[in-house]
């Protein structure tokens, strides 16, 4: 699976532009990709396989939007700078092992919300909450006590 453009990427800037920067690269990008005003068979240079191999200017125009809609609201931007450095940061990340959640021990806690718990090899468990993996795929999950790490994917919940 090839990985997807992030927001800055789509509108070919780096991550530290300022607002003005983002709207001139915006305006540009509505000229280049918008399916009124583009030349027949502007794609973005990306590796997102529907955009590149359909030659559709509404599908990169779409991204372009939504790139906007993003970065121009300083909120959104941040949170998803957040997103964007959690990502980084969990990929670098080796784990020893991959799980379902459907896998984990269930204890429900106070106010219904759910812990989810894994046995450790070094005798601890890997634990998350429900809130901890909401809106995600999968999220790498350290050991309490020892170095090791798990990859749980929220497949099936």
């Amino acid at each position: 699976m090839e990985p997807e453009l992030t927001h800055y990427q789509v509108l070919g800037i780096h991550p530290s532009a300022t607002l003005e920067q983002i709207k001139q690269a915006y305006h540009a990008a509505v000229l280049k990709y918008h399916p009124d005003k583009a030349v027949s068979g502007t794609v973005l240079p990306t590796t997102v396989p529907d955009v590149r191999q359909s030659g559709a200017n509404t599908d990169a125009f779409q991204l372009v939007k939504q790139a906007w809609e993003v970065l121009r609201d300083a909120g959104q931007r941040a949170a998803y700078d957040g997103l964007l450095s959690l990502k980084e940061m969990q990929s670098a990340i080796a784990y020893q092992d991959e799980l379902d959640l459907l896998d984990m021990d269930v204890e429900d806690r106070h106010e219904g919300v759910r812990l989810f718990t894994h046995p450790c090899r070094c005798g601890d468990v890997y634990a998350l909450s429900e809130t901890e993996l909401a809106g995600r795929d999968s999220l790498v999950v350290p050991c309490r006590t020892c170095s090791n790490h798990v990859l749980v994917r929220a497949s099936g919940t």
